[in-house]
Parts: structure tokens; C-alpha cells; sequence
């Protein structure tokens, strides 16, 4: 589904583990080590939370290197979640900007969705990728509580989700039933033969009763 695909594509340009510039305000000790935990201030533990976060080693280190480091792994993070959303959407990244990435893909993502908007009949006019996004998934309920509703399945408080299974449900019990038919049919021609069925899967059945009545129906053409 393309909720699926562009999951996390259209906000692709907000950094993960991201801290505000004020929570890496220093105060008069701002260089004492990471490993000072004597009446530790909490923004300090909040830097040394994000650092763990990354994966950071924060033993011996100052605030400072601490953060220089969390910005270049934010921006590393940031640049791969930017480089992964382009392979999806087969956009090129040599020699591009983060910006010119992140314009790339939302305008690619807006395409997708127009794509889609215009499959179900939803007008996009004036409307912002995240707002298409929930036209676009009003619609898509709607489309599934309609065909649930013509195979005779309620659908109120359920969720998409509960919807899709259950028409699923339904699909592989008719086909359950329509299996059972088709085996009821081929059992009764192969006892007509004197074809046993113990153990043996319909396929197989019907095989074997193709290869009698070639051989009859040689015998006949011989005589």
C-alpha cells in the first residue's frame, strides 16, 4: 500500500534524535568531563541519553566533544534515512544536497500521491502532502467498508485494518468451500472408476482419472 512505502518519506527531514540547540546550553562548567555525576543538571543527563542513544562512548569526554559528536551522527542518521527515501522512489543523490534531497523527494512524493488521489477520486487542490495522505486514507476506508458491506460483512467500529482481514477471511472461505465442491466431484467420478482416494490430494485424483479415461478412450480408438 502506499501508506506503507511512503511511510516516514514525507517527514524524512526531521533528524531522529535530534536536541534543541538550548538543551546543549553550557553553564559555567560546560567543559567538565561526562563522568562528573555530582548533582548531575538534567539537561547534562539528556546529552548523555542522546549519546547513548548513538551508540556514543561518553567516558572521559567533556559536554562539548559529547555534542559535537551527537550532531555529526545526527547528520550521518540523517543523510542515510534522506538516502534510503531517494533508492525507494529511484531518485539519484550524487552531488546533491540535504536540501535538494529533501525537495527531490517531496516533490516525488507529492506525484505518488496524486497518482493515487486521482485512482480513488480524491481532489488534492490546495492541499498539503500530509492532508492528501488523510484524504487519501478516508477514502481507502471507505472503499473497503463498500465492498465489505456487498459480501454481507458489518464494518462499523472496525478499523482499515479489521476490514482488509476480514474480506480476507471471507475470500479464503469461499475459496475453501469452492475447493470442497470441486473434490466432492472428483471423488464421486473417481469411485464411478474404481479409482481410490485414500490419501491422495485432489490434484492427484484428478490425474489419475485423466489417465483412465485416456486409456479407454485409446482402447476404444484401437478396436
Amino acid at each position: 500500500m502506499l501508506k506503507k512505502k511512503l511511510a516516514g518519506i514525507v517527514l524524512v527531514g526531521a533528524i531522529v534524535c535530534s536536541v534543541p540547540v538550548a538543551a546543549f546550553a553550557e553553564g559555567g562548567q560546560g567543559d567538565t568531563t561526562a563522568s562528573s555525576t555530582s548533582k548531575f543538571h538534567p539537561i547534562k543527563q539528556l546529552v548523555l541519553e542522546k549519546a547513548q542513544a548513538f551508540g556514543i562512548a561518553t567516558d572521559g569526554k567533556t559536554n562539548k566533544e559529547i555534542k559535537a559528536e551527537l550532531k555529526t551522527a545526527a547528520t550521518a542518521n540523517h543523510t542515510e534515512q534522506l538516502n534510503a527515501a531517494a533508492a525507494k522512489l529511484g531518485i539519484s543523490t550524487d552531488g546533491k544536497s540535504a536540501e535538494q534531497l529533501q525537495a527531490e523527494i517531496k516533490a516525488a512524493v507529492s506525484v505518488k500521491l496524486q497518482e493515487k488521489a486521482t485512482k480513488l477520486g480524491v481532489s488534492t487542490n490546495g492541499l498539503t502532502n500530509k492532508e492528501v495522505k488523510a484524504a487519501l486514507k478516508a477514502a481507502a476506508l471507505a472503499k473497503l467498508q463498500t465492498k465489505a458491506t456487498e459480501a454481507g460483512i458489518a464494518t462499523e467500529g472496525k478499523t482499515g485494518k479489521e476490514i482488509h482481514a476480514a474480506l480476507k477471511a471471507a475470500k479464503e472461505a469461499k475459496k475453501a468451500a469452492k475447493d470442497a465442491k470441486i473434490s466432492e466431484a472428483v471423488n464421486k467420478r473417481a469411485a464411478k472408476l474404481g479409482i481410490s482416494t485414500e490419501g491422495k490430494t485432489t490434484e492427484q485424483v484428478y490425474a489419475e482419472i485423466e489417465s483412465v479415461l485416456q486409456a479407454k478412450w485409446a482402447k476404444k480408438a484401437a478396436k
